[in-house]
């Protein structure tokens, strides 16, 4: 009897331990977990929402916590804006997972998208990323924190030996000159009898010669109008060029579902911008652009390459809050319907310099709308080495009429889980 209940009670005791275990365990990995804090990260290049907060900014390395950004301390280049609220501001949920970028990409990805792009040739991989070069275009992957990549046509590259001797075929690549070609002592004839080199001012006996003596009579320049914009005649339709600018995307393998699509009229050719959704969110400052130019063809391009990774899922700031800090972000550009707001003539004629510039006037921009989303932010470089990792951090992204941008985002992860970037 007495060995039996023994028995129960270690069963008792072992079965408690396992719970509890199994509970701490739990706990753990659950998500009651506390996020950690976000290592330092570069927020003016990526549009600081939180500037000028009056918050106490987190220490780094058990240093003394840098100033709050004044936007005081920054001359002001463009018109202040003053955000006004249409409507109500709506509810958006207080949690939400940030996104980790590398700087890694798979060789096989960087090969899919030169071959979207047409270029012949593997990937040459060196210490600073991989490029691909076919004649005069190239294509470049940087290993950055979310593998930047462009391409562009008319690249100047490593010149090519002509073959057979041909012709030069300047849509071929640079060809370079061969050593053993005889260069002609005679000036080439160019139109309307001069030669080549020559000033056109006559001969030595001809009056217009200044070894004569004879005084050089003046030259008459006609002016020339300056040339209009050249708008290609077989520019595809925005349609079309959404639609190449899709495929590129496609067979790169990029994520096309809940991308968000634009297409902008750049005038000599379309642009299309490609912002792909992580995690169910729309992304800020992570898109692909593709410049659509005559015949359908790519011009220049530009995105990430990098697969995000799920990060650690943090609390946000209020919505109003977010707005009232968008109100607080400095003018980073000019209003997209209108000129810079920049005084032409800052100084009177007869002031003394240096004079003191007009304050630009405000202008106002409405808020129409705001979604939850996610805002590319890099980590600051470290010494000579450039920041290795990069996140897309939960963001409040406001729609705006009038303003210098369709929408501008607000970083949303509470203050306690960003580090603020040393001095």
């Amino acid at each position: 009897m007495v060995g039996r209940r023994v028995g129960t009670w270690l069963v008792a005791v072992v079965v408690t331990v396992a719970l509890v275990a199994g509970g701490v365990l739990l706990a753990r990995g659950g998500s009651d977990r506390s996020p950690a804090v976000l290592p330092a990260l570069d927020l003016g290049a990526t549009q600081d929402a939180t500037a000028g907060a009056a918050r106490e900014p987190a220490r780094l390395d058990g240093a003394e916590p840098a100033r709050p950004y004044d936007p005081g301390d920054a001359p002001q280049l463009w018109p202040p804006v003053d955000y006004k609220l249409k409507g109500s501001l709506p509810t958006l949920p207080d949690r939400a997972r940030a996104w980790k970028l590398g700087d890694g990409a798979d060789p096989g990805r960087v090969a899919a998208l030169a071959a979207a792009l047409g270029l012949r040739g593997q990937p040459r991989e060196e210490p600073s990323g991989w490029t691909v070069i076919d004649g005069s275009r190239a294509l470049t992957v940087n290993r950055l924190a979310g593998v930047p990549w462009s391409y562009g046509t008319g690249v100047l590259g490593a010149c090519v030996a002509r073959s057979g001797g041909g012709p030069y075929r300047p849509d071929v690549a640079v060809e370079c000159l061969d050593p053993d070609t005889p260069v002609s002592d005679k000036p080439e004839s160019v139109p309307g009898g001069t030669a080549a080199g020559s000033s056109g001012s006559g001969s030595a006996s001809s009056p217009g010669n200044p070894g004569t003596g004879r005084p050089v009579p003046p030259v008459t320049v006609k002016p020339v109008a300056p040339a209009k914009p050249w708008r290609p005649v077989d520019l595809p339709s925005r349609e079309q060029a959404e639609r190449i600018a899709r495929d590129l995307a496609a067979k790169a393998g990029l994520e096309l579902d809940g991308a968000q699509v634009r297409v902008a009229d750049a005038y000599a050719a379309r642009l299309v911008s490609i912002a792909p959704a992580v995690g169910g969110l729309p992304t800020s400052g992570f898109a692909w652009t593709v410049s659509v130019g005559s015949k359908g063809r790519i011009q220049h391009a530009t995105g990430y390459l990098a697969t995000p990774e799920p990060g650690d899922v943090y609390p946000l700031i209020g919505v109003a809050e977010g707005f009232e800090r968008l109100k607080r972000i400095p003018p980073s550009g000019p209003l997209r319907t209108e000129a810079p707001a920049i005084e032409q003539v800052p100084c009177p004629a007869a002031g003394k310099l240096p004079c003191a510039a007009r304050p630009l006037p405000v202008r106002a921009a409405t808020v129409t709308g705001v979604r939850l989303g996610l805002q590319l932010a890099a980590a600051v470089a470290k010494g000579n080495r450039p920041a290795d990792v990069a996140y897309l951090l939960p963001a409040h992204l406001f729609d705006l009429d009038g303003g210098w941008t369709d929408v501008r985002p607000v970083i949303a992860v509470q203050d306690r889980y960003l580090t603020q970037r040393a001095p």
